[in-house]
């Protein structure tokens, strides 16, 4: 009888252990985050749409815009539970900091500045290698417009 229970058994535990370290592994924290930047300015001026942008279209296209140009692109690593600091067009600064890894979601700190005055100040969670689309000041007879994206190094 035990011959033929502690097979299944045996079987049974390699299984759980085997599940058990792949969901605590899927979890961990990532040494480093890629995150890229990317300003938009966004108007009504016309109804052009910059090639460059052709892969956020679907993200871009519930904003209460008919135009949507490419500023800025900038890319950093940033060291888990570290800061960056991005140069947004118009004398602003975007600072990143990773805080959290859970469900392959990522938490951001993200703090847009112009000089000493806080614009945006808050806290998102991003699919593992996902972007966002926040909406923010107004610039250049529009609003800026950022594509945040994130992907675990």
């Amino acid at each position: 009888m035990w011959k033929k229970l502690r097979n299944p058994v045996l079987l049974f535990s390699l299984v759980f252990v085997s599940v058990a370290g792949w969901l605590h592994a899927a979890d961990t924290a990532p040494q480093s985050v890629q995150v890229t930047v990317r300003s938009i300015l966004a108007g009504n001026n016309n109804d052009e749409f910059d090639p460059k942008l052709k892969g956020l279209e679907q993200q871009l296209k519930p904003l209460k815009h008919r135009s949507f140009r490419a500023l800025k692109d900038e890319t950093q690593t940033i060291p888990w539970q570290g800061s960056k600091a991005f140069e947004i067009p118009g004398g602003r600064s975007l600072t990143i900091t990773t805080r959290e890894f859970q469900n392959n979601r990522i938490g951001l700190e993200i703090r847009l500045t112009q000089g000493d005055k806080p614009v945006i100040d808050t806290t998102v969670k991003i699919a593992n290698k996902g972007s966002i689309i926040l909406g923010g000041p107004a610039h250049e007879g529009g609003s800026l417009v950022l594509s945040i994206s994130a992907a675990a190094q």
